[in-house]
């Protein structure tokens, strides 16, 4: 793809972060959820704080979308698109990280705990993690010690999604719209037949897949019903704040919402399809409330929100052990405010570090195979 065609959505970098944000807070605000703590805001929080993993969902989605719209833009603008070029730019782009995490927790970390009088050791096999599998043995059982290695599932299922996603593509070349409508059948399908099984629900890559697919939907309608889309979203901004509204009231009635067989069932295209319309209204929508990615600041941590999502946990880690260092967690202030926004500052102090000394240079590269 040439710099003419170079793909930029103003708004997308910040919604990276956002789907990052709702994961940390999940992780951050529950490190003391059995603190007893008498403030009834302080319960409140620990409620609805394991709803941002959410986040993760929200992430699926945006990939299917940004990947979709790379390789069909691609094939319309030059008649086909590239699979080198496109598995050279996963890679450069994942992998450096992805496999620098899993060489620091298996042989990096037995050899530094020692130093400080702890005991370090891994159970969970490293060939789930060479072979970007992880999130299957998270529902054989293997959960690793290492909270880095816990990002990498999510990870893992993203791998496998690029990995036949331009295959397939290729081969429903004509019908990719019945593609995509498969896909979100699939994954009900294998929603019902996994439904006893909690941990294959939620980590099971055929009971997630309607999220890139969702994200594909929007492309198709983007690039080939363009002007279906525009009126069908081009509503005046009542609207929009309605959804928004809905939104936010069901992210906290999430619990309540997606209970009984059937909710169960279809949670994950409902989901996608919500945050499938966020996308839509930040990248296509001239009528939009607002614009995420209004703050330099928030787009600057949506470019680094990859280090984010995947070192967030040392970013906790870090602040935790510092605190506890000072007796610090007596109140709810400390435990919800004070200890995420240090944990926070860290995250970002390591993903900074991250994008410029070894992310930047694999950029660098991927930018080339862009060309």
């Amino acid at each position: 793809m040439n710099s003419r065609t170079k793909l930029f959505f103003p708004n997308l970098d910040a919604l990276r972060f956002i789907a990052f944000f709702v994961v940390f807070l999940s992780h951050v605000l529950l490190i003391h959820s059995a603190n007893e703590l008498p403030f009834s805001y302080a319960n409140f929080i620990r409620k609805h704080a394991h709803t941002g993993v959410l986040g993760v969902n929200f992430f699926f989605v945006l990939s299917g979308f940004l990947i979709t719209y790379l390789l069909l833009k691609e094939k319309n603008e030059f008649g086909t698109f590239s699979l080198f070029k496109f598995y050279g730019r996963r890679v450069l782009r994942i992998w450096p990280v992805y496999f620098g995490i899993v060489i620091f927790s298996f042989l990096v970390l037995p050899l530094v705990f020692p130093l400080f009088n702890k005991t370090f050791f891994e159970p969970s096999p490293i060939v789930f993690y060479l072979t970007f599998t992880a999130n299957f043995a998270f529902i054989i059982g293997y959960y690793p010690h290492s909270s880095l290695l816990a990002m990498l599932w999510s990870i893992a299922v993203e791998e496998q999604f690029y990995l036949f996603w331009p295959w397939l593509l290729k081969f429903f070349n004509r019908n990719i719209f019945l593609l995509l409508i498969l896909i979100i059948v699939l994954n009900l399908i294998a929603r019902i037949f996994l439904f006893d099984y909690p941990k294959a629900l939620y980590f099971n890559t055929l009971s997630i897949i309607s999220d890139f697919g969702i994200g594909g939907l929007i492309v198709y309608f983007s690039l080939y019903k363009t002007e279906k889309m525009i009126r069908l979203f081009s509503v005046s901004k009542f609207y929009w704040l309605l959804f928004y509204a809905v939104l936010i009231l069901g992210y906290f009635n999430y619990e309540i919402i997606f209970t009984g067989n059937f909710m169960t069932v279809i949670e994950r295209p409902v989901l996608g399809l919500f945050f499938g319309l966020i996308i839509i209204d930040q990248c296509f929508n001239t009528n939009r409330i607002f614009n995420a990615g209004r703050f330099a600041f928030i787009n600057y941590l949506g470019k680094i929100s990859y280090g984010l999502y995947c070192f967030h946990p040392l970013g906790i880690i870090i602040a935790k052990d510092i605190l506890e260092q000072f007796n610090f967690f007596t109140s709810p202030f400390q435990s919800f405010i004070i200890f995420p926004l240090l944990a926070l500052s860290f995250t970002i102090l390591i993903a900074t570090i991250s994008y410029f000394t070894i992310e930047n240079f694999f950029l660098q590269q991927k930018q080339k195979l862009s060309s």
